[in-house]
């Protein structure tokens, strides 16, 4: 496992390396015909090893939706006992909501910057209350997220799920190989072909397939197999083996609008000096504490754009540094980000195949802003004014805080709509390419997770979802996939 990905403040330095995916919208019409970058985990433990640490299972109206879109048994009471099946949280282990015995760690992070501490108290200032348990199925506020790390160090789903279950004589790891195609034989998955340094291999299955490569991944590999709309994949040059219309459709993701303050006062992790950095890592490397044990991505909560609203529809962060498009671009001065996602989007986008050929990455188009409505746009508008409104408090006024570029140029209501199609990206929360469901468009059988019209082939992980919960999304792939193994056990 990499540095950067068990370093709990190096996960960024992740995208695009080796360790990434590296995948990219197509060209969105609504951003000025930006290709947004994707990143998406290529180790062990997929995106759960290149992700921010967070542990945010969504709200309870989401999963009481997805029941009520024909997913009997996803509502919130049934899929609780699942997350605390696998958490193991030391703090709220005497909640109902929690579990105190899985193989997860579920903490806090170990200490806050100060910068962090101001920011949640600005958040107050602002009107948003505190939240001391942001996965109790009411994610209304501010406060600290938790994380998925164990003694300073990530413990995501390959340290804490793979790693215990190497030993098994039944299991099998094979690295540094790509599955290519989905061997069907008479409606039945019988095995997959995949190539490892170059040689195409064969494994076959004694029971089911499972699929657990992702939002993309996932959906790509099914049309790679023939398996999806037969139309489409005729066009690619796959011969259709099983008509699935449902399959790359549905997609949806969460789209973050950055406002961003410098200050010349020292705090955060914007503006540190080499030696400072150094030091970070020395003493992260020696006793796993410091401020490279934070992922610098926990001050933060869920917002209403507007006063009116029943639930938040925007997750927020006050991320303490400057930095700019995901430390793409590092700051030389200390500042405040506040991200704005947005958590409950209206326009749906579609994975296509380019080429038959397996190396090639798939059309990802998500349909940025393109409801008609243009709700998703003006929701991120009034994400903007709330930035500038936690800024603007008491609480950071000592701070002298200077609203960057780009955002500072944008003055008006048309601006500020400029300024959203030009700089907005992704949170990297991908879903529902292959969703589970009753009606024609679904891909899995809610009650199995097998797909539909097929013998032995299941999937377990975010494409499965019926539409994007209202947070981060690894505490419910980790919760389907739980399920997902119990459907199979029985």
């Amino acid at each position: 496992m990499p540095l950067g990905a068990r370093m709990p403040g190096a996960w960024i330095s992740l995208i695009d390396t080796e360790y990434d995916w590296k995948y990219h919208t197509v060209p969105q019409a609504r951003c000025f015909g930006r290709r947004i970058a994707w990143p998406r985990g290529r180790l062990l433990g997929g995106s759960g090893s290149t992700n921010a640490l967070v542990y945010m299972r969504g709200a309870r109206s989401d999963y009481d939706r997805w029941r009520d879109r024909g997913n009997a048994g996803w509502g919130w009471s049934d899929v609780l006992p699942w997350f605390r099946k696998s958490e193991a949280n030391p703090r709220l282990a005497g909640s109902p909501m929690h579990g105190d015995s899985g193989e997860l760690p579920v903490v806090d992070v170990p200490s806050h910057d100060s910068a962090e501490k101001l920011w949640v108290e600005a958040a107050r200032e602002y009107g948003l209350p505190f939240n001391d348990d942001f996965n109790s199925g009411d994610q209304y506020g501010c406060g600290f997220f938790q994380v998925f790390m164990k003694d300073g160090e990530r413990c995501g789903p390959a340290t804490a799920f793979l790693d215990p279950a190497l030993s098994r004589s039944n299991l099998t790891l094979i690295t540094s190989a790509m599955a290519t195609r989905i061997l069907v034989e008479s409606g039945k998955a019988r095995g997959v072909e995949y190539l490892h340094f170059g040689r195409l291999e064969t494994a076959y299955a004694d029971g089911d397939v499972v699929l657990a490569g992702g939002t993309v991944n996932s959906a790509h590999l099914l049309l790679l197999s023939g398996i999806g709309p037969a139309d489409e994949l005729k066009a690619a040059g796959v011969t259709a083996v099983h008509d699935l219309k449902g399959v790359g459709r549905s997609m949806q993701d969460h789209l973050n609008c950055v406002v961003t303050f410098s200050t010349h006062e020292k705090f955060g992790i914007g503006g540190i000096s080499e030696s400072e950095w150094t030091d970070a890592v020395g003493e992260w490397s020696d006793k796993r504490t410091g401020a490279m044990a934070n992922p610098w991505s926990t001050s933060g909560g869920q917002a209403k754009s507007r006063p009116d609203l029943v639930e938040p529809d925007l997750q927020i962060y006050g991320i303490a540094t400057a930095h700019r498009d995901h430390a793409r671009y590092m700051s030389i001065v200390p500042g405040i980000s506040m991200f704005t996602v947005l958590q409950r989007p209206k326009s749906v986008g579609a994975l296509t195949l380019r080429s038959a050929d397996p190396l090639m990455h798939p059309a990802i188009d998500p349909k940025y802003l393109s409801d008609p409505e243009d709700s998703d746009l003006t929701t991120l508008i009034d994400a903007v004014r709330l930035s500038r409104g936690i800024g603007g408090t008491r609480t950071l006024a000592h701070l002298g805080l200077r609203e960057t570029s780009p955002s500072s140029d944008a003055v008006n209501r048309e601006e500020i709509a400029t300024f959203v199609r030009a700089q907005c990206q992704s949170i990297y929360h991908p879903t529902s390419t292959c969703r589970m469901g009753t009606d024609e468009e679904s891909v899995v059988d809610p009650a199995t997770l097998k797909v539909h019209g097929l013998e032995g082939l299941r999937i377990c992980d975010a494409s499965v979802f019926p539409d994007v919960v209202a947070s981060n999304i690894m505490a419910t792939v980790i919760m389907i996939a739980e399920r997902g193994a119990d459907f199979i056990r029985n």
